[in-house]
């Protein structure tokens, strides 16, 4: 099966974040449709933002096959999901501008890089992750709970949550999505529910307005639950929780959390981090002081590194058949994602999988 990456370029799903570009503005949540600007800007300038394109494009692709040859337990695959998860959103954000100053699309010139990591996105990926010059296969672990999850530290200084899945028979599969609410979630929450799969959506404050608020409604009203993932995926520049003070962690958290309190009238007992990157003390905090249980994910579809739904959905369904069980990690941001749920639903339960209630984490988190 060739699961090299294929990357089409988009300008949906812009998460408002960006760092390592030269004065890059951040942007706004994407609209609905791009306005071509009157006066097109200089051709140098859309050229640089292009050159920009393919060398994080080259990058992507590196970290995506890095990221398949690794086993998912292992410390390397933390660290290439973690790099391939950012480089994305900024891949995102470079299409969205080069399609608003230009008026066309980028297809971008893979070759230009070869697919390689150029030094100067290996130092930005390092400096977002503070990820120090120790081998990706040194770790050490920190307990939070036995049997249920715990914090590895990779190349020495950056803490992931590690989640484990023994609380679940085989056969059980636990459903999440990330980073909505946003406009394909009405679609992927419908189809969840046509299939009697409940799921648990971590959300970003920063979608939760007024429209953000009504489809969090929809996704209750369909039977699932709400997480709390944060404000802006952690940090407006894109960095993890690490790169913020604990009182600070546990202020925007918290704010989410309100969020939803307001719109459903019933606060989260979920937390996600973004990039699964946690301090230890901070998720023992963030469950004393917020009541918010910590999960993570046994099957990373790696939705990040494909546009094409028949990659991702192929990929899914071999990850879950090798594995025969799991807590799976989704976007219900992006349209591929979109179409291999819907279709990964119906695979499940032709093959004898049970998606089961999210409320399972709670219980083996709390050892009930």
């Amino acid at each position: 099966m060739n699961k090299r990456t294929c990357f089409l370029v988009s300008v949906f799903s812009i998460v408002p974040f960006i760092s390592g570009f030269a004065q890059a503005p951040q942007l706004p949540q994407a609209p609905a449709s791009v306005q071509v600007p009157a006066a097109q800007p200089p051709a140098g300038e859309i050229n640089s933002l292009k050159a920009q394109y393919d060398e994080y494009y080259s990058a992507l692709q590196a970290y995506s096959d890095k990221a398949f040859a690794a086993r998912q337990d292992s410390p390397e695959f933390l660290e290439y999901s973690a790099a391939g998860k950012y480089l994305r959103a900024v891949l995102e954000n470079l299409s969205f501008r080069i399609a608003a100053e230009s008026g066309a699309a980028y297809r971008p010139e893979p070759s230009r890089y070869g697919g390689a990591v150029s030094a100067k996105v290996a130092a930005e990926v390092a400096g977002v992750f503070n990820f120090g010059g120790v081998s990706a296969g040194a770790t050490r672990g920190i307990p939070i709970k036995a049997g249920y999850c715990q914090i590895n530290y990779v190349k020495a200084s950056t803490p992931f949550l590690v989640q484990y899945d023994g609380f679940l028979n085989k056969g059980e599969i636990i459903l999440t999505f990330d980073d909505g609410p946003g406009p394909l979630t009405g679609e992927v929450s419908a189809s969840m529910k046509d299939g009697g799969a409940q799921s648990l959506f971590f959300v970003l404050g920063v979608n939760l307005g007024e429209s953000g608020k009504a489809r969090l409604k929809a996704e209750a009203a369909d039977g699932h639950l709400a997480g709390v993932h944060g404000y802006n995926h952690a940090t407006p520049s894109g960095k993890p929780f690490t790169a913020l003070s604990l009182d600070e962690t546990l202020r925007q958290l918290g704010n989410v959390n309100s969020s939803i309190d307001s719109a459903l009238g019933r606060k989260s007992s979920f937390f996600r981090p973004p990039y699964g990157v946690i301090s230890p003390d901070a998720v023992k905090a963030i469950y004393s002081e917020l009541g918010l249980v910590p999960v993570g994910w046994t099957i990373d579809t790696l939705d990040w590194s494909t546009k094409d739904p028949d990659t991702l959905y192929r990929n899914t369904i071999s990850m879950i058949a090798r594995r025969g069980k799991g807590i799976v990690l989704m976007h219900d941001i992006h349209p591929q994602s979109r179409t291999a749920a819907k279709r990964l639903v119906k695979w499940l339960a032709e093959n004898g999988y049970k998606v089961v209630s999210p409320e399972r984490l709670v219980q083996a988190y709390k050892g009930e």
